[in-house]
This record gives structure tokens, C-alpha cells and sequence, in this order.
């Protein structure tokens, strides 16, 4: 098939979509295909978007239903293997000590327990004609009993018709092979990482971790057998050798996979409709006398060492922009010549996105670094303000200048608390302590205020009220 999804028939051109294999018991067909009824390949490539878009929700779909259905024969195979054998191990301890009427009511019990399967009891006649022909001792119960659990795991094979059928039988002859599959499954993954990506726009660094952090949950669920509880994610995070901090972000991959799920997986829905959010309410003991490596502010005598200390220009451009805006390293080196703009009689810097939401804002240009903006812009030779050696795999232009600054700061005695983020953190201390409104602080780094009034009805301040706040810091001196 061509690798456009198109096939030329006739002079017509045809949509045509593969199934893959998991997905064709539950469609009933190995592809999908249609007459988009045009000779035309250009007027086909529009055409078929929407029968693919379609065709591929329909598989999403099926896959999700059979993989459910797949797991529920394991579990099904599994408690029915689990309780055959708890009774083979009962009935035997029992006839060994003479205790043939009790052992029968365990066999009752199992009856019970398999009543669900539906299970053809004709076949167990020929058993039961063998060995109640003659007079039974100890060794014939035992070896009644064992047959019987045979036979009994053959009906419930037959019962449960699995998908997997070397699985399943895996499974029925020692209950041990089992593995829980937890519902982190490969196709939610799948979904949750591109609805994180394309359609909440969270940068695919953040999303790469979350769903990196999820498979290693997966992982020990399916490990341990054990369930999407709140208890078992507790005995997971006991397991992580890592600081409160990062087992709160594995969480936050956790909480975010949850309500993704619940909203967007109808199976999922059904599962856990009545069951409490795994991921929430977790309580951390914080050794209180350990020692913090929480990230400090620099005073604006240390940004000013900094910027002296700095003998390469686009490191000490970078500096004195991060000090006049409060900006992220990468928002910094993302700003484009284009991205200079006025506004209200403002010359501002416009920028486009970020690590969130609220990212997207104007800051103005202080009286400081306008001759630095200009220089910039007329040296610029890629349309960036900030020349970089390159990008990772990301699209990152600032990890080169982030390590050059790392040296930088370290070479003159600033330790593992003092990043580059330090200097937004300054910038917004420094405003607080000028008596700047927090709402035009918020409004100027791109943070939410947590209030409706502001965040969902206010346009915010003008660039005026933010530049006569910029306005207030004295930092570097050129």
C-alpha cells in the first residue's frame, strides 16, 4: 500500500487504511477502504483526510476493547487457577488425614466459585464413573482429585474461548504466571501523550518525562501484581530513591494520566467511576534538620559580579535581558527580531510561549537594554536576538548558554542553589520590594493569579503601568 494511503484503481483514486492485528477480531476486517472518486491525487490527498481521521478513532477504539477484554480472560484464567488450586491443596491435605466428607464440601465450595463460567459438568462424568466404580483409598481420593482439577481447567479454558490461548493456558496450569496488567496500558499512553502535546500544548520535554514516569509505574504494578490503589502507589513511591520533590512530579504525571482517562477513555470511566483519585492526598515526612537544595534568588550585587565575571557577549546579553524581564532562559533565546513590538507608545519584547499557559505576554524594554535590543537586532543573522550553537532534541535553543552560564556561576563560588531561574526569582523580589502591585508582577513573568476576576476577565495591565514597574529596578549599569 502506498505510503499516502492512497491507491490508484481505475483511474479513481481509493483511501485505504491497514487494521493492525489486535484490532481485527473486534472490527472483523483487515483494512478499511473507500472511493474518494477523483482522478485527481491532489483533490484524493484533501479527500481522505476525514475517512482516515475516522478509520483511526474506530481502531483506537476497538484496540482499547480488546485489550480489555484480553486482560479480563488473564484475570478470569487466573482466579479460576487460584482457586482450583487452593482446593487441589485443601481436598489432598484433607483425604490424607481421613477426611473424605470434608473434602467433598471443599468441592462443593469450588462449584460455587466456578459457577460462572458455565461449565459442562457432562464432562466430569467419566471421572466420576472411573472412580466411584471401586472402593477408594487415600492414594484413588488424591488421585481423583488431581484429575478433577485437570478436567476442571479445561472446561474454564474452554469457558473463557481466550484470545491469547498460550496465555491463558499458562496461566490456568500455575496461577503464578499471571501478571496483572495494570490499566497504564501502551494505547492510553499513547493517547494521553498526544492529547498532552497537541492538544493542551505542554512542551514535549514535560510530556517525554510524564510518560517516561508512567511506564516505570506500569512497570512495577505489572511486577508486583498489584492494583491502582492508593495504597500500592504509596509502596511505590517508597520505592523511588529520589528527593519529595521529584516523587511529587511523578505524581503530578499520575494525576494528570487520571483525569486524562476518566474524561477521555470510556473504559477507563466504567473501571474507576467509583473509585478515588490514586494519586491524590499523599503525605510526604520532610526530614526538617536536612538541608534544602531549594533554588535561591541573587541579590543585584551577585548579578552584577555575574555579568562582569561573563566574557563572552551573548552570555552577558542573556544576563541583562533575564535581569530587565524576569524571563525564562529558553523564552530569552526563542525571542526573534519580529518579536520586538510596541504597544501603548511601549517598546516591548512579545513573548510568544512558554512552559504555560500564561506564558504569552508583553514585557517592556527597559531604558537599560534598548541599546542592547539594538545592537541585537542589527547584528542578528537568523532572525534570533540570541545567537546559540544549536538545538537539542526539543528544539531547545538555550541548553548551550544554560551550561555556559552553569560554569560561569560556579566559577565564582555560587553553588548548586543558584541557577539561571535564580534571576527571575530575583526580578520578581526585587519588584515586591519596590511596592509593586503582585497582580502587574504576575502580568509581566506570565503567572496566573488564581482568581477569576483577573485571570479569565482582566486584560491585565497595560504596558504603561508594566513599564513604569520595570522602570523602578537598577541593576546593570552599561
Amino acid at each position: 500500500m502506498a505510503s499516502d494511503n492512497l491507491v490508484l484503481r481505475g483511474g479513481n483514486w481509493y483511501v485505504r487504511l491497514s487494521v493492525p492485528a489486535d484490532a481485527r477480531p473486534i472490527l472483523n476486517r483487515r483494512e478499511f477502504i473507500a472511493s474518494l472518486k477523483t482522478g485527481s491525487k491532489q483533490e484524493a490527498q484533501a479527500l481522505k483526510l476525514p475517512f482516515l481521521q475516522s478509520w483511526r478513532a474506530e481502531i483506537a477504539s476497538a484496540r482499547g476493547i480488546a485489550a480489555h477484554s484480553t486482560e479480563e480472560q488473564r484475570e478470569q484464567a487466573y482466579k479460576a487457577s487460584q482457586a482450583i488450586e487452593q482446593y487441589l491443596n485443601k481436598s489432598i491435605s484433607l483425604s490424607a488425614l481421613g477426611k473424605a466428607k470434608e473434602a467433598n464440601a471443599t468441592s462443593l465450595n469450588l462449584a460455587k466459585e466456578l459457577d460462572s463460567f458455565g461449565l459442562d459438568y457432562e464432562a466430569f462424568s467419566p471421572l466420576f464413573k472411573k472412580y466411584t466404580s471401586r472402593e477408594m483409598g487415600v492414594a484413588d481420593w488424591v488421585e481423583f482429585q488431581k484429575e478433577l482439577t485437570d478436567i476442571l481447567k479445561t472446561e474454564v479454558f474452554k469457558s473463557i474461548n481466550p484470545t491469547n490461548q498460550k496465555e491463558v493456558k499458562r496461566i490456568l496450569k500455575d496461577p503464578s504466571e499471571y501478571r496483572s496488567k495494570s490499566p497504564i496500558t501502551l494505547p492510553r499512553l499513547k493517547g494521553f501523550e498526544e492529547y498532552q502535546r497537541n492538544t493542551k500544548g505542554i512542551v514535549s520535554k514535560t510530556v517525554d518525562m510524564q510518560v517516561s514516569r508512567l511506564k516505570k509505574l506500569k512497570a512495577w504494578l505489572e511486577e508486583n501484581k498489584a492494583d491502582l490503589t492508593h495504597e500500592n502507589i504509596e509502596r511505590y513511591l517508597d520505592t523511588l530513591p529520589f528527593s519529595v520533590k521529584t516523587k511529587k512530579q511523578h505524581l503530578f504525571a499520575g494525576n494528570s494520566f487520571w483525569k486524562y482517562a476518566l474524561r477521555k477513555d470510556s473504559q477507563f470511566k466504567e473501571q474507576h467511576k467509583d473509585q478515588a483519585n490514586p494519586f491524590e492526598k499523599h503525605n510526604f515526612e520532610e526530614n526538617r534538620g536536612a538541608k534544602k537544595n531549594e533554588r535561591k534568588a541573587f541579590t543585584v550585587e551577585d548579578i552584577r559580579r555575574l555579568y562582569e565575571a561573563s566574557n563572552n557577549q551573548n552570555l552577558s546579553d542573556l544576563i541583562m535581558i533575564g535581569a530587565y524581564t524576569g524571563a525564562r532562559i529558553e523564552e530569552i533565546c526563542q525571542l526573534k527580531t519580529g518579536d520586538i513590538l510596541t504597544s501603548d507608545g511601549v517598546e516591548c519584547f512579545y513573548i510568544r510561549d512558554g512552559k504555560t499557559e500564561n506564558a504569552e505576554r508583553i514585557v517592556p524594554i527597559h531604558k537599560d537594554l534598548k541599546s542592547v535590543v539594538k545592537r541585537l537586532i542589527k547584528d542578528s543573522e537568523d532572525q534570533y536576538l540570541i545567537s546559540v550553537s544549536g538545538k537539542n532534541k526539543y528544539g531547545n535553543r538555550s541548553d548551550s548558554l544554560g551550561k555556559q552560564f552553569g560554569r560561569l556561576k560556579k566559577s565564582i563560588g555560587y553553588g548548586p542553589e543558584f541557577v539561571f531561574h535564580s534571576m527571575r526569582k530575583s526580578f520578581i523580589t526585587l519588584l515586591q520590594n519596590n511596592d509593586i502591585p503582585g497582580l502587574t508582577i504576575a502580568s509581566i513573568v506570565g503567572h496566573e493569579t488564581g482568581t477569576i476576576t483577573f485571570d479569565v476577565y482582566s486584560a491585565g495591565p497595560s504596558a504603561r503601568q508594566k513599564l513604569k514597574a520595570i522602570s523602578t529596578l537598577k541593576v546593570i549599569h552599561q
